[in-house]
């Protein structure tokens, strides 16, 4: 007989989160994400009723002040559509239901609608979405 008793080890429990809780967090934070950067899409790529651009009201009108401008107002909308996709995609995926084109269009359509003012980010938005799009198609499990 050994002189130490050996302790009884407790079954440790594990703290892992139900992957449910994970997935409606991670929706809820890119819906939050996705309407800041709505909000903020709407900020700079509505205000050209009252003022040609964000950037350039404030600087002299130079190539460089307008390629910013511009690179702003596609990059939040690209990332409006990034997070109201993932948003979207998780939720479904709670559901247990697939995410179907005609939403996928409407999202699609949502963001290009923001671009109306301005045929160069138009044009790159539109670049960008396709790329975005294609990018959640490549890495989605099958």
């Amino acid at each position: 007989m050994p002189k130490f008793k050996k302790e009884i080890k407790k079954k440790s429990e594990s703290k892992r989160v139900p992957d449910e809780k994970l997935i409606l967090k991670s929706a809820k934070i890119s819906a939050i994400l996705a309407g800041v950067f709505l909000v903020l899409s709407l900020f700079f790529n509505g205000t050209e009723l009252f003022f040609e651009g964000i950037i350039i009201k404030y600087v002299k009108k130079e190539a460089h002040w307008e390629i910013l401008d511009n690179v702003i107002k596609v990059g939040v909308i690209v990332l409006e559509f990034f997070f109201m996709m993932i948003s979207f995609g998780n939720y479904k995926e709670l559901t247990g239901k697939p995410v179907k084109l005609k939403e996928i269009l409407f999202l699609f359509g949502l963001s290009l609608v923001q671009t109306i003012r301005s045929l160069i980010v138009f044009i790159f938005t539109l670049i960008a979405l396709i790329i975005v799009i294609f990018y959640l198609y490549l890495i989605q499990e099958s």
